[in-house]
């Protein structure tokens, strides 16, 4: 229960943490809404030679080094913004748009025929997507931590959705709580921890080196070895993977 209390906690505590995300998009019953998960992340992955940024289109070569031609935004990491629809219970990809780097005003501009020409897109998402549906509570400035009144959660499996819900707010962060107390059980987790753990000891090889200190304070370099003194525990951990892990593809019931 102390662990819960904690995660609830954090939950609330994130919208303080970093930079809001411009979400991407979903059409149901030609409605538009702000979706908070990113379906197309992990189809980019799979395929990164079509990612609108990141992909074989948008690199030039320069001294035989690939360079990515972007236009980017701290509230926009992805670079696009994805456009989906739910149509006879099949999840699809309809639009995607990035910033038009040949105009001053960097306005968003649609380049899906120019990723995917005539090409029916099969996503083979499975996951649970998660929308909000009542009036935002409290805005928030990391990630897509905002509260909002009302959400809908859609399970997708293949394409196909399977469930949906609508939940007030306390049943949606009861949900998150679940969903990363399952997420602690996966593989993907041990994953996690253990690259934050080297990620750790790497920031901590660099901050107290000599190349980094030279020019700090005898105080200023004591101050620095505490914060190193002791690696963080699991409880701080889970607070920051609590806060920053995408888990859609953890099907947790709700």
């Amino acid at each position: 229960m102390h662990r819960l209390f904690i995660l609830f906690f954090t939950f609330l505590a994130i919208r303080i943490l970093a930079t809001g995300q411009e979400p991407d998009k979903i059409i149901i019953n030609n409605k538009e809404y702000n979706l908070l998960n990113n379906p197309l992340e992990k189809y980019f992955t799979e395929h990164p030679e079509l990612h609108p940024i990141y992909g074989s289109e948008n690199t030039t070569k320069k001294n035989g080094k690939e360079k990515v031609v972007f236009i980017g935004s701290t509230s926009n990491y992805r670079g696009y913004i994805a456009t989906f629809k739910i149509e006879s219970n099949i999840l699809s990809v309809v639009d995607i748009r990035i910033m038009n780097v040949n105009s001053k005003e960097h306005e968003y501009i649609s380049v899906f025929k120019k990723i995917f020409d005539n090409r029916k897109v099969v996503l083979n998402y499975s996951g649970i997507l998660v929308i909000p549906t009542g009036k935002m509570l409290e805005a928030a400035s990391f990630g897509y931590s905002s509260l909002h009144e009302k959400y809908r959660l859609i399970s997708i499996q293949q394409d196909n959705v399977v469930k949906e819900k609508e939940i007030d707010k306390d049943d949606f962060i009861r949900f998150k709580v679940r969903q990363f107390i399952d997420f602690k059980k996966t593989e993907e987790y041990k994953t996690e921890v253990k690259n934050y753990y080297r990620n750790w000891s790497m920031d901590k090889e660099w901050d107290l080196s000599r190349k980094n200190t030279r020019r700090m304070s005898k105080k200023e370099i004591i101050e620095l070895k505490k914060q190193y003194e002791c690696p963080p525990n699991e409880d701080y951990i889970d607070n920051y993977l609590f806060v920053v892990s995408n888990l859609d593809f953890i099907m947790t019931d709700y």
